[in-house]
């Protein structure tokens, strides 16, 4: 009766959603405050441009290295307990970040802002997963990947404008306070609890079909990866273009992610076919990073981003349910290691830039990313037609 019971209390399917995709963008949001506000305050703490990079990729390397241990412990202790954590971590973060007054202060922060993101995204996708019908969770994680894009674009603009009209400080403390409610609030969420045991990192028979997933998402976190820090650097070179035409074309990448990874799950949900979705969405992703190199005007350059968020998140979302299927009972080990995949490739992709780029024209190391997903396309579709996916 005591589990009848709290299965009749607990919250439905789309009250879980909505406060999955509420907390990986109020994440997502906050990563983002920082974009348009540090390269001006940072100088005043006698930072420089090498040390910003070093502030900016730390926060992946948090989550590169506490997103299985948070997963693992969500198994142990429940969804709830990691995401409440979490939200307040990020709001002691966000808080560090405005009151910082040494660069260690930042190196702080920053860290402590991934470990926060390792937590809730790590026990928030597997709640979403614990608590929705297989045949429609396809859709939801791309409602929870939309919020990713949502809060990216958001997180910047938001930013600029407490920045400059409130300041510093402000820009901060004011998201930080809105965050900690968030986080009390989830507190009020009647979640079923987990049933504690013992999760495995790799399922009994799974080493194939885990390595395949990783693949996949290393490949498409990898281009943004490369993507982020040096498209804004071709569109300059190239097209004399402002920050404000920069950040519109990184619009259209986000608004097609908003809209197609929704769709991307539904279909997946309703027909399956992820050999096509994945091994297609890889190898156009390619085909399409060529042509925003190639395209020669902004109009082509936009079009052909818009594209690419398209293909990648074809190629992206049927992983979320296939790895959800593999952790049968272990959702939080299933999406601490998808984390800890995502986290690789956008690790991976700037320091490879980085390393190519100076030896290289910055359109051979697209073209090298574009041959890497096609080739990868190529090579997953063959793959996973053996694997026999859905």
């Amino acid at each position: 009766m005591r589990i009848l019971h709290r299965d009749r209390i607990a919250a439905s399917p789309d009250t879980v959603l909505a406060l999955v995709v509420l907390v990986i963008f109020m994440d997502m949001m906050i990563y983002g405050l920082l974009i348009p506000v540090f390269p001006g305050y940072a100088p005043r703490l006698g930072v420089d441009e090498s040390v910003i990079g070093v502030v900016f990729g730390v926060y992946a390397v948090m989550l590169l290295f506490f997103s299985i241990p948070m997963g693992l412990l969500s198994d142990r202790v429940g969804r709830r307990p990691l995401i409440v954590a979490g939200m307040l971590l990020l709001a002691l973060a966000t808080a560090l970040f405005g009151l910082s007054t040494t660069v260690t202060h930042l190196f702080v922060a920053r860290m402590v802002q991934g470990v926060s993101a390792a937590a809730t995204w790590s026990a928030g996708l597997a709640l979403l997963a614990d608590t929705c019908e297989p045949s429609r969770l396809g859709e939801r994680m791309g409602f929870a990947l939309s919020a990713v894009s949502l809060g990216t674009v958001l997180g910047p603009v938001v930013g600029g404008l407490l920045f400059e009209y409130l300041g510093y400080t402000a820009t901060f403390l004011i998201p930080a306070v809105l965050v900690a409610v968030v986080g009390l609030a989830v507190l009020a969420v009647p979640v079923q609890a987990v049933k504690p045991g013992r999760s495995r990192m790799v399922p009994r028979g799974s080493l194939l079909p885990l390595a395949a997933c990783g693949v996949v998402v290393v490949a498409v976190s990898g281009t943004y990866g490369v993507v982020d820090p040096y498209l804004p650097v071709h569109l300059h070179a190239v097209f004399l273009a402002s920050p404000a035409t920069i950040g519109l074309v990184f619009a259209v990448l986000a608004v097609a992610a908003i809209l197609a990874q929704p769709a991307v799950g539904r279909f997946y949900d309703r027909h399956g076919g992820s050999r096509h979705l994945i091994g297609a969405g890889l190898f156009f992703s390619g085909a399409a990073l060529v042509a925003v190199i190639g395209a020669p005007a902004l109009l082509l350059v936009a079009a052909a981003v818009f594209a690419l968020g398209v293909a990648l998140s074809s190629a992206l979302v049927p992983v979320m349910p296939i790895m959800a299927g593999l952790y049968r009972g272990s959702q939080g080990a299933a999406y601490g290691v998808y984390n800890t995949f995502f986290s690789v490739g956008l690790s991976v992709g700037p320091f490879a830039g980085a390393a190519l780029a100076g030896r290289w024209p910055l359109s051979a190391v697209f073209l090298l990313q574009a041959m890497v997903l096609a080739v990868v396309g190529v090579l997953g579709w063959i793959a996973l037609g053996r694997l026999h996916w859905r």
